[in-house]
This record gives structure tokens, sequence and C-alpha cells, in this order.
């Protein structure tokens, strides 16, 4: 694995930089990215951290000052390492061998991992919490991560490709790969290998059954909208801070502010930052069922049925009525909370794999594993809210064609 280069807090200089304190730095990394991956960022304390490698706070403060240091040098390890894997893929072949090479990287990464063979690395989830010096750090890395990606799916015989189609299969193809790790600890490791297949299956030739023709028809809205209420434009306002900027980037008074609101009109409603995610991750809960319901009712096939749902909620969250609160914002509130908001985010997954499966039998959809595909229709609508800042150019009119076909259709359809 790649290390990830050291803090640079000025009493690093100082600080005598021998192999054995390169080794407890980097176990002090790799034990907070486990914690972190698992109580969040805001949930894990430094104290945590230092109990977990047998130190006190006085002895893990002589590697980093504070908690946001190491948080990112654990995403700088884990851009490192998935980097490392990464490179490997573009290394001859043509673009399809390249990606099948791609995915079984980040797979047998994942099952080294699972192992004991490698250690853990951070979840890319949380990256938005950076602050701004540790973002300045981490972000450029990321990018290049997303270079890599792109130059992989790159056509070597296309000198003009077209870049906004690129980069959006491209951030289809990252949010896949690096959002399977929210779902695949589901399978046992012996199952693994399995759903490589299954999943490169899908990626590569979709869920539509041969000569399936799917029209776009979104679902007609009244004429007249209803008044948008203060508390949801509070919530609209809060979910965008939130996938922007993380759980750190978003407080009452921040929103309250960009809605020209005085911070007490919204007290009534939460009562602190772990009440507003719930608050938001409840309204998007809403418009996911809002979305299934109107397709199934609306549609005659499975297809059908999961192609106008995905498209719908992809389409909103490109204007101004979206975004979706991002799923990984739940790692901010505590178990308590957390629970009960997967297991209903599970059913909306499982009701997407149920269109999947309702296809295969009428016909509309090819034969693959319709529970990973309920996975990854998920992660189509749920990445898409990020879709703007990685291929620019895209809106809420070529949405649908750019990142929500490739799903149906296969990545080079």
């Amino acid at each position: 694995m790649i290390k990830a280069e050291l803090s640079d807090d000025p009493a690093d200089a100082d600080r005598p930089q021998t192999a054995r304190y390169a080794q407890k730095r980097e176990q002090i990394i790799q034990t907070a990215a486990r914690l972190f991956n698992t109580l969040g960022v805001r949930g894990a304390t430094l104290d945590d951290i230092a109990s977990d490698v047998g130190m006190n706070l006085t002895s893990i403060r002589h590697y980093f000052r504070r908690k946001e240091d190491i948080v990112s040098a654990a995403f700088q390890d884990s851009i490192a390492a998935h980097a490392e894997r990464f490179e490997r893929a573009r290394e001859g072949g043509d673009r399809e061998a390249r990606v099948r090479r791609l995915v079984h990287e980040y797979f047998d990464m994942r099952r080294s991992i699972r192992a004991g063979e490698s250690p853990e690395v951070m979840i890319f989830g949380d990256i938005r919490s950076l602050n701004a010096q540790h973002a300045a750090e981490v972000w450029p890395r990321y990018i290049d991560l997303f270079r890599t990606v792109r130059s992989i799916l790159k056509s070597p015989a296309a000198d003009n490709e077209d870049r906004l189609v690129l980069s959006a299969r491209t951030h289809f193809v990252m949010s896949q790969l690096i959002r399977s790790v929210f779902w695949l600890p589901a399978y046992p490791a012996e199952s693994v290998d399995r759903v490589e297949r299954m999943f490169t299956d899908i990626l590569f030739n979709g869920l539509a059954a041969p000569g399936q023709v799917l029209r776009d028809a979104p679902p007609e809205e009244p004429q007249e909208q209803p008044r948008q209420t203060a508390w949801e434009g509070f919530l609209l306002a809060a979910t965008r801070l939130i996938n922007e900027q993380g759980y750190r980037g978003a407080s009452v008074e921040r929103i309250a502010a960009e809605l020209n609101r005085t911070k007490g009109a919204f007290y009534h409603h939460v009562e602190g930052k772990g009440d507003l995610v719930v608050a938001c991750f409840n309204r998007t809960l809403g418009l996911l069922q809002n979305a299934q319901n109107h397709a199934v009712a609306s549609e005659t096939t499975g297809l059908a049925q999961a192609y106008a749902a995905v498209s719908t909620l992809v389409r909103r969250q490109q204007t101004p009525a979206g975004p979706l609160l991002r799923n990984s914002a739940l790692m901010s509130v505590d178990m308590a909370q957390r629970e009960p908001m997967q297991r209903q985010m599970a059913q909306v997954i499982t009701r997407f794999a149920d269109m999947a499966t309702d296809a295969q039998l009428d016909g509309s959809g090819r034969l693959c594993d319709a529970r990973i595909a309920g996975e990854m229709l998920m992660v189509t609508v749920s990445s898409a809210a990020q879709l703007k800042g990685w291929a620019d150019g895209s809106n809420a009119e070529n949405a649908v064609d750019l990142y929500v076909r490739p799903m149906f259709h296969g990545l080079f359809a």
C-alpha cells in the first residue's frame, strides 16, 4: 500500500521520523479508518482511536494534533490504495478489458481487506466533512483518481469522444464501485467472486432485454405547484448543504442565513443536527417511495417501472426541487437512530430489486441478479446528486440519457 504523506503540522518537522514512528503512525491511521467506517467521522472520537491503539490522548497527539488530521491522513491513505489498484487497470487491453480489470481490482481489494490480508481503508462517504485546509490536501488526489478511471473508460480510437458522456460514465462507474462498500458486507466472503461476476454482467449489459425500447415519460406535474412551506424550504437547503459539505458544513444557523430567516424559526422542528439529518432523510424517503409508487401505478412492465422511477429521481436531482440526501449522511447520526433509517432504505432497495425480478418474469428484463440490480439502481439515484460536479454540462434535460440509460442498456451501449 502506498503510504499517505505526513501531516503538514509544522510541529512534525521537529519529530524523529524513524521507522518505528512511521509504523505506529500507520497503525493509528488504519485503526481510525476502521472506527470512522463503523461510527462515522463524527461518531468516532480521538479518545476512541487512542484507546483502540492502546495509547492515551497525550501520546497520540505526538503523531496527530487533532482528529481532523487523522481523518485527512486516512482519506489520503485510502485514495493511495485505490489509485495503486486502479493504475493496474490502465495496463494494456481494449476499453472493455480495462474496465473489467478495474472492477476485478476493486473487488479483489475488498476481498483482501475482509480476509485481513490488507489494512482497512477509509470509506469516501464522509469526504465532504473535511475542513478547508484538509480538503485542499485530499480533494486534488481524489480528482486524480477520477481522472485515472476516466482514462480507463476512454476509447483509444475516439480522439473526439464526447467529454460530457465520458465524464458521466466515469462518475457512474466510480459511484457503483465505491458505494458497493455499503452493501457488499451483506454477502459472505465465499460469495464475493460471484458478486463480482453478477455486478460486471449488469454493468456491461444493463437490465433491459434485447430489443426493449425505453421511452421517457416523466410523471405529469400539477399545473399549479403547491406553495413550498418555510419548513420544506429549510429541509431542501439543509439536504443540499449536507450533500455538498458534509455534516460539518450544515448548521441551523447557516441554513437559516441562506433562507434569510432566523434560526429560532426552525428550532421548534429540530433540537440539533442529528434531528436535522433525520428530518432530511424522512423527506428523501418520501420522495423515493412516491416515485416508486407512481411508476408501479403507471407502467405495465417491471423494466418500465424501474426506468420510470429512477429517471424521475435522477432528473429531480438536477433541478432546484432536488436533491435527495446522500445515503452516507446516515453515518452522522447515532446507531439508535441510524438502524431504523437503514431498514427503511433497505425496503426501497428491495422494491427496486422486485422491479428487476418482475422485468425478468414479464420478459422485459435480462436474466440477472435482481438483488444486486436493486442496489445498483439505488446507487444510480443517490449518486446523481453529484453528477453536475463531475460532468460539466449535465442537466435535467440530458441526465437520463447520460446517467440512467447506461444502467438499463449497458455501460457502452
